[in-house]
C-alpha cells in the first residue's frame, strides 16, 4: 500500500482498494466498474464492493481505476502489461 493512503472501510479484501482521503465522490468508478464499486455516503467515499475474478472482470475494474480523475483507486502494485493499457 502506498504511503499516506487511508483505505475505505468497506473495501473488499484483495488487491484493489479506494483511498478515502482522495476520493471526491464523482462516481466515475461506480458507473464504469461493472458493479465492482459502490458509494458509501456516510464515509463519503467509493469502495471496492468485490474483487474481480477473470480477465474480463479485471479489465472493467482496471479501466475504472485508470479513469478516476483523482487517482484514488489503487492496486497492490502488480504489473499488468499491455493487456490493460
Amino acid at each position: 500500500m502506498k504511503d499516506g493512503v487511508v483505505k475505505a472501510t468497506k473495501n473488499a479484501a484483495g488487491k484493489y482498494y479506494v483511498d478515502r482521503k482522495q476520493c471526491i465522490q464523482c462516481q466515475v468508478c461506480v458507473s464504469m466498474g461493472e458493479g465492482f464499486y459502490e458509494m458509501d455516503w456516510e464515509e463519503e467515499t467509493a469502495f471496492v464492493v468485490s474483487q474481480p475474478s477473470g480477465k474480463s472482470a479485471e479489465r472493467g475494474v482496471r479501466e475504472a481505476m485508470l479513469s478516476c480523475p483523482v487517482d484514488c483507486i489503487h492496486d497492490d502494485g502488480e504489473e499488468f502489461g499491455d493487456a490493460f493499457s
